[in-house]
């Protein structure tokens, strides 16, 4: 097992926020996917901080972050928590490093009390989040001059709705899937044009 280490202080903070950002960039760059700018996430790690830094933690090999994990949302009485950021270097993966944080962070939330997890989960991503047992639905976002009614319309295999919200610039429906398939990306983000759709998973302990 390797030695996972709690982020102690801000200077640390910021070393796994950069860790973080570079590890997403380069993934970005690789798999031809779109870089969303993290700022808001590094607010969400100093969030984190302030109420229980124990959620913010990190593999360390050789002097340098090769994992890490953060959590947001903590919510003790709710009895939940969402699993905001996990990323491991691309020279690290396939040797378990993933399954270790998500491990090490479900026995954490048991030990505080916290029996609802939630996370969302790039497609590729995906395969690892059903090993350990998480479960999927499907949320199709939109934005600025479509609304969820676009959604709706483009829902041609007839996924049943579990949720749904429209604000004036922002709107998503959250789906039920029985299973993760690529083919339910492609329906929405093929047709409606400021779609983005992604899996959400999550676990009860």
């Amino acid at each position: 097992m390797s030695n996972i280490k709690i982020v102690k202080n801000i200077r640390e903070l910021k070393s796994l926020f950069d860790f973080f950002a570079s590890t997403f960039y380069e993934d970005a760059v690789r798999y031809n996917e779109y870089y969303y700018p993290m700022g808001d996430r590094y607010k969400e790690m100093l969030r984190q901080f302030k109420i229980d830094r124990d959620f913010i933690f990190y593999i360390e090999e050789d002097g340098k972050i090769i994992g890490g994990l953060t959590a947001k949302n903590m919510d003790v009485e709710a009895q939940k928590i969402t699993l905001s950021i996990i990323a491991i270097s691309k020279d690290y993966r396939r040797k378990g490093h993933a399954t270790e944080l998500i491990k090490y962070f479900e026995e954490l939330c048991i030990k505080k009390g916290i029996r609802n997890i939630e996370l969302g989960a790039r497609y590729r991503a995906c395969d690892l989040y059903k090993k350990l047992n998480y479960i999927p639905s499907l949320m199709v976002q939109v934005f600025d001059f479509n609304n969820i009614n676009d959604i709706k319309n483009n829902n041609k295999l007839n996924l049943k709705i579990k949720a749904e919200y429209q604000g004036d610039t922002y709107g998503f429906v959250l789906f039920y899937v029985d299973e993760v398939s690529e083919k339910y990306i492609k329906m929405f983000e093929e047709k409606v044009k400021t779609s983005h759709a992604q899996y959400i998973f999550e676990k009860k302990l």
